[in-house]
C-alpha cells in the first residue's frame, strides 16, 4: 500500500512552502518518523517526518515551491520490513597510546 507524503500546514496564514532539501535518498527505506525533507516558508524552516515506514519515492525536486497539501513523495509500506535508513554514525575517537 502507498502512503502519500504531503506538504503540511505549518501556520494559519501560510499557503505554500519550498522543499529546500531532501534528507534521505530517493528509494531509501525509512521508519515512520524519519525526517524526510526540509520545508522552508517565509516564516520558518522545519523538518517534515515520513509518517509511515517503507520505501520512499520522490514526486518533486528540491527547490520547488508547493501549495500546502501537495503530494511530494509516496512511501511503499509493503517494503516496511526492510531496515530503515539511519544517519551516519560519528567517527569513533582515536585510541590513546599507552605512555
Amino acid at each position: 500500500m502507498a502512503y502519500d507524503v504531503k506538504i503540511p500546514a505549518v501556520g494559519e496564514s501560510i499557503t505554500e512552502g519550498t522543499l529546500s532539501k531532501w534528507l534521505v535518498a530517493d528509494g531509501a527505506i525509512v521508519g515512520d518518523s524519519t525526517p524526510l525533507f526540509e520545508l522552508e516558508t517565509d516564516k520558518i524552516t522545519t523538518e517534515v517526518q515520513s509518517g509511515a515506514a517503507g520505501q520512499v519515492r520522490f514526486k518533486v525536486k528540491e527547490g520547488e515551491t508547493l501549495a500546502i497539501g501537495t503530494v511530494v513523495a509516496s512511501i511503499d509500506t509493503a517494503a516496511a520490513g526492510a531496515a530503515p535508513a539511519k544517519p551516519a554514525a560519528p567517527a569513533a575517537p582515536a585510541a590513546k597510546a599507552a605512555a
